[in-house]
């Protein structure tokens, strides 16, 4: 068998997705280029995938990518196998100018574990449950026009802009392209749910990734113009899909949860972005990075330059690759979605 024929085999082994879905996934998303794997008894026995995506951050986008489909076959656990295809994961990402790996944690128990590896909890999101009865009664909802938007449709290029220009617009954002707009509608339609466009006089006014779960509508994503068209959009879904409740995931809201994890993977090529953007001087001391010890040692960022080694009267302070990480995005509550987890 192939590489990517046994890489499947393994993530059927571990994973309990659907033939459908896992099909979907080999067929559009993996590629042998982004695959990391560890073999013994000549055979694929640990894999991971890195996707690459943008991160909003400063006013730049940077290059991250986000760790997909990481599994060991059950005879092969707890022997360090997968912390070993980690850190040459993060090696390669290191060469290739990445300058954070991400990740969603599939099972709680996963932080501690991958936090090992000097990933960070970063990522939050908010849910909360409405219901019909809980949205304001008014006619506005009579001025929009409703459309569903599958894969195939005309207005996914009105769709994408749309949505393009509100993800390109927040700050700490991981960014879809085109490419991968059509792989999550793709997805959508897989679990029995599409997109939705609200249309008010012709322009389209916000947008709805949802899919109906028994009585729930969950909804992964929704993007309007205002509240008053949001708030008619889930009426009018509540009632397409005969659904009691709405399931909403967002960025905004009290019922905060952490979702994803992030590692900053190169150290001096981020502080040296950073350094002409901010009149601010940084001094820390980096250590513990096993997978990339360049990353490793004293970096000062003063006056808008960045240079390394220690200065005389200065005092540091010294963090861990995840205690950077942290500081990295702190304050700035940075979000993922619509990711294929």
């Amino acid at each position: 068998m192939t590489i990517k024929e046994q890489v499947k085999v393994l993530w059927k082994q571990c994973f309990h997705d659907t033939d459908e879905f896992i099909d979907f996934y080999f067929q559009k998303r993996y590629t042998d280029e982004l695959n990391s794997y560890a073999e013994a008894d000549g055979r694929v026995i640990a894999a991971l995938q890195r996707i690459p995506y943008a991160l909003t951050y400063e006013g730049m986008e940077m290059p991250v990518a986000y760790i997909s489909g990481a599994c060991t076959d059950p005879a092969y656990r707890n022997q360090g196998t997968m912390r070993r295809l980690l850190a040459e994961a993060h090696r390669r990402m290191y060469r290739e100018g990445v300058m954070f790996s991400t990740l969603i944690p599939a099972e709680e128990w996963l932080k501690g574990y991958y936090a090992r590896s000097g990933y960070a909890n970063c990522f939050s999101q908010t849910k909360k449950l409405l219901t019909a009865s809980s949205l304001p009664v008014d006619n506005f909802s009579e001025s929009l026009k409703m459309v569903e938007i599958p894969p195939e449709s005309t207005l996914c290029g009105d769709a994408f802009r749309f949505f393009d220009h509100f993800q390109s617009s927040q700050e700490a954002y991981i960014q879809h392209d085109w490419e991968d707009f059509h792989i999550i509608l793709t997805d959508l339609q897989l679990s029995g749910g599409s997109l939705w466009g609200a249309f008010q006089e012709g322009v389209l006014s916000g947008l709805c990734f949802c899919f109906p779960e028994e009585k729930t509508l969950k909804v992964t994503e929704q993007l309007a113009v205002g509240k008053e068209v949001e708030q008619a959009m889930l009426e009018y879904l509540l009632s397409h899909y005969h659904a009691v409740q709405a399931e909403c995931l967002g960025r905004e809201g009290e019922n905060s949860y952490e979702l994803g994890m992030a590692r900053i993977i190169h150290v001096e090529a981020m502080l040296r972005l950073l350094a002409g953007r901010h009149s601010s001087n940084l001094y820390i001391k980096v250590e513990g990075d096993e997978a990339i010890p360049e990353n490793n040692g004293w970096h000062n960022v003063e006056n808008g330059h960045y240079f390394r080694g220690r200065q005389e009267g200065k005092t540091y302070r010294i963090l861990s690759i995840e205690r950077l990480t942290c500081l990295l995005f702190d304050g700035k509550h940075p979000y993922m979605n619509l990711m294929l987890n």
